[in-house]
């Protein structure tokens, strides 16, 4: 039996590809798996304090971590390098790193959501450079669950 997104009916055929994700047991075609995790962090609240003016925190639900890891690619490296001979900015380098933390900032909105909070407070965001052209972005927070005061 051939796998089907269980919200479109996409599947795969001889002209088509589907790519799946597998989200809490069910497949998902990619563009319907993008939809159902924007649906799921739309509502969920974040930030760097420890609390959120207008919220009272009802439940400490977890401590949550995740880690983005991305190359930075042969063109980001070159105009890098260009970019620190001349003293001026890199684009190409900061688009990357604003991408890779968007994804981590995702990362842990989903994650809340997951685990039945509403929001992740206490947010530290760590930026790391491993071997091979290759830049980490770690996110930690506290998941909670919040009520509007």
């Amino acid at each position: 039996m051939a796998k089907e997104c269980i919200k479109c009916g996409a599947a795969n055929s001889f002209t088509k590809n589907v790519v799946f994700i597998n989200i809490k047991g069910e497949e998902y075609c990619t563009k319907c798996a993008d939809e159902y995790i924007a649906k799921a962090i739309s509502g969920i609240l974040i930030t760097t304090t420890n609390n959120i003016d207008g919220y009272t925190v009802n439940k400490y639900v977890d401590i949550e971590s995740v880690e983005i890891v991305v190359g930075t690619g042969v063109f980001s490296e070159f105009t890098g390098e260009v970019s620190d001979f001349l003293g001026s900015r890199s684009s190409a380098f900061e688009q990357k790193l604003q991408k890779a933390k968007q994804a981590a900032l995702d990362a842990l909105r989903y994650k809340a959501s997951e685990n039945g909070g509403n929001a992740v407070i206490g947010i530290d965001l760590d930026y790391t450079e491993f071997s091979g052209n290759r830049i980490g972005v770690v996110a930690n927070g506290t998941i909670v669950l919040l009520t509007k005061i």
